[in-house]
């Protein structure tokens, strides 16, 4: 599903709301340039769209894993740094790497409490943890 179905059908905070709706893994894809970091790729086919995805699980569970590919060209991620805002200098030493030359590469977050929740059915991600770190609580 293109990032904009899911803005349009569920709204701005449309991950919960979708992710409740389904009931089977659902892909996010087509994600616009300014709602993503510099460092993603653009879609040379679709100008300001991004080589980007999340996985949405179904039941509520949320997001799943979030990736894509990344940008490896010098100009396009100085450019994209510019527009974001951001000081050059805060990337300076990647600035560097980037003009000596960057291999185009992809990838993907994911951390294993996300997929155990999902396929055992817990409720809140923080019992899939022995030691959980929650904001307020102390886990000892």
């Amino acid at each position: 599903m293109p990032y904009s179905e899911a803005v349009e059908a569920c709204g701005t905070y449309y991950e919960h709301e979708l992710s409740e709706s389904i009931d089977e893994p659902l892909w996010l894809v087509d994600f616009p340039e300014e709602n993503r970091e510099f460092y993603d790729r653009e879609n040379p086919e679709k100008p300001r769209i991004l080589l980007d995805m999340d996985l949405i699980y179904p039941e509520g569970y949320g997001e799943a894993l979030s990736g894509g590919e990344r940008e490896y060209q010098y100009e396009k991620i100085k450019r994209r740094i510019e527009q974001k805002g951001i000081d050059l200098k805060t990337y300076e030493i990647y600035l560097q790497f980037a003009e000596k030359r960057l291999f185009p590469s992809a990838g993907f977050g994911i951390g294993i409490e996300r997929p155990t929740r999902y396929i055992c059915g817990i409720q809140q991600i923080a019992e899939t943890r022995l030691f959980a770190k929650l904001p307020g609580i102390l886990g000892l």
